[in-house]
């Protein structure tokens, strides 16, 4: 298996390729639908979804095998209009997890992309990308560095992320990032249906100073079991949230286009480069025709496989 692999999420802009340096994530985030994706479930040692956030095993011998790819890797063979040949870092997995600051496998994955001249989107939700700043400020016309911010409650992501850094501490992050001239990117994702607009200006005005170069958005997807295990976790945490109507598709689908659009309004309006990432399953009924068409056109369609509406 390659390890710099094709990546789907060019559809959402991130980039043509991925490189995951572990299998498995120790932030333990219960809205992530990593572990229903056949990239982990086939590779995981027959974890399930449960177990998320309790288990991760570094890819073996990676470094080498990197070394090896790269003397013939060429990132336009697999380049899109919006990835530009650009290496993620990661999807399936965070390349920042705690087992990092032991191993160095993404330090030493950055050395050597970077210095092959590729470009490189960061994404993390640790401050612990802070120990290689003295790497990405050499190279800040070939890397961006992101996080995803849905909120800036510390409390409620002790209890949904328990093993990521808080979204307060994320922010400083992206400050220190921009002060070292680092660009950066927010994902303001997953948003939960029990949050409303004044969550969401909340994390833009709070990072409108940064100027990053593009803010994402897209609202919970629900995957296998991980509505039910927040649900789970919110209660057992006292906490009053509840996002069951989830399990309600024409709720979910409805409630993803009022999102998007009134988000994306209110991005324009702060001087945003807004960018929405609705699934292929939200685009049905009950919205309008008008509605669905907004939406698609932030999906990028496949000539190969149209998207039936």
């Amino acid at each position: 298996m390659a390890i710099i692999s094709e990546s789907k999420l060019w559809k959402k802009r991130l980039g043509d390729w991925v490189i995951n340096p572990y299998v498995g994530c120790e932030h333990g985030c219960k809205h992530c639908y990593c572990p229903a994706m056949p990239g982990v479930k086939f590779i995981n040692n027959g974890h399930s979804q449960r177990d998320w956030g309790k288990y991760i095993f570094p890819k073996e011998n990676i470094i080498e095998r990197l070394k090896h790819e790269l003397r013939t890797f060429d990132p336009h063979r697999h380049s899109t209009k919006w990835g530009e040949g650009v290496i993620l870092l990661s999807f399936l997995t965070d390349c920042y997890s705690p087992i990092e600051s032991k191993l160095k496998l993404t330090r030493e994955i950055l050395k050597l992309v970077l210095e092959a001249g590729h470009k490189v989107r960061i994404q993390t939700r640790s401050a612990l990308v802070e120990r290689d700043f003295d790497i990405l400020e050499k190279y800040t016309d070939q890397v961006v560095l992101g996080t995803s911010l849905p909120y800036l409650d510390d409390k409620l992501a002790r209890v949904l992320e328990p093993g990521a850094t808080a979204p307060t501490r994320r922010l400083k992050m992206l400050e220190r990032a921009v002060a070292k001239n680092i660009p950066v990117y927010v994902a303001i994702a997953p948003v939960m249906p029990f949050h409303n607009l004044g969550t969401i200006e909340e994390v833009l005005r709070s990072i409108a100073s940064l100027k990053p170069v593009e803010v994402f958005s897209e609202v919970l997807n629900p995957m296998d079991d991980n509505v039910k295990i927040m649900n789970e976790t919110l209660a057992q945490a006292g906490r009053e949230e509840s996002i069951s109507e989830l399990y309600r598709t024409n709720h979910w689908v409805r409630w993803t286009y009022e999102y998007l659009y009134n988000a994306y309004l209110l991005g324009r309006k702060l001087g945003c480069n807004f960018i929405c990432w609705p699934s292929p399953q939200s685009v049905k009924n009950p919205l309008s025709e008008h509605q669905k068409q907004w939406l698609l056109k932030w999906i990028p369609q496949d000539s190969a496989q149209p998207l039936a509406v």
